[in-house]
């Protein structure tokens, strides 16, 4: 099972993340943010869709998705939830055919201001986008969302029965929610998975929480990658760091990562 990352949790710069990634042993990139955060799929700065593309033409990079953010929004937030719908997530599946990616990872808005029925309303309304585009749409748990636990998602998973649409398995962001991502929520929403990130978060007082390094948050990841190894719902999996400093902490997540692996290929061979 090979691991990809985010290319920004390397660098912004997409030069430097491309060399220090191939130096840390990545050849699959998720692509999200390039030059700085206000530059998000699809809108990049000149000339960077095009190195992209011809990076990936020179089959120097894999591109497993994009994330361009879409539905953080309200169901009422009318305005932003058409734009992303009728503009942003358009563009960013045109990239994706451009770039030879085969998902789009998006978000489920945000609980409040309108009904879970409505919720999977506009969910069929944009795979129906994705879909046309010949792509696969990845829905990413978050926590205040529609699509938050592990078990909430599967049960909407059900509820849309998309061929093409699957879920963005983010254990963290599960934990976040309330959930024992594993084995929970893992075990709910296994059928479904189409993309994985890794990254450990812990949850503070008053409904907010913290990333941070692999192990020292409240995923149990030996499980979880015993899991991921044992039923291969996925080819590969993708390191997001999310904590700072970026360069560093992915160096110490990879090093964690290799532990945690080890680790769990052991728990494999004992049961």
């Amino acid at each position: 099972m090979e691991l990809a990352i985010l290319s920004d949790e390397i660098s912004l710069d997409l030069e430097e993340a491309i060399r220090l990634g191939d130096e840390m042993g990545f050849r699959k990139y998720e692509i999200r943010c390039l030059d700085d955060y206000e530059h998000r799929v699809p809108d990049f700065l000149p000339g960077r869709i095009e190195r992209l593309k011809e990076l990936v033409e020179k089959q120097q990079i894999e591109i497993t998705a994009l994330t361009p953010g879409t539905f953080k929004c309200r169901l009422n937030e009318t305005e932003q939830l058409r734009k992303d719908m009728d503009d942003l997530l358009p563009r960013a599946c045109e990239l994706a055919r451009k770039l030879g990616a085969p998902r789009i990872i998006s978000f489920s808005f945000l609980q409040g201001g309108g009904s879970e029925a409505e919720a999977l309303d506009r969910m069929r309304e944009a795979a129906a986008i994705v879909g046309e585009h010949g792509l696969e749409l990845a829905v990413e748990n978050e926590p205040g969302f529609w699509f938050d636990t592990g078990v909430n998602t599967a049960r909407l998973m059900e509820a849309l029965s998309l061929d093409h649409v699957g879920v963005n398995w983010d254990p963290a962001n599960s934990v976040i929610a309330g959930e024992a991502a594993y084995p929970v929520g893992y075990d709910a929403v296994l059928p479904f998975i189409r993309n994985v990130h890794v990254k450990d978060s812990i949850p503070l007082p008053d409904g907010k929480w913290e990333n941070r390094l692999l192990g020292n948050g409240g995923v149990n990841w030996v499980g979880q990658l015993a899991a991921l190894l044992r039923d291969r719902p996925v080819e590969h999996i993708t390191l997001e760091t999310h904590v700072f400093p970026v360069l560093e902490a992915t160096r110490e997540d990879l090093r964690r990562y290799e532990f945690l692996t080890a680790a769990a290929r052991q728990l494999l061979a004992e049961t």
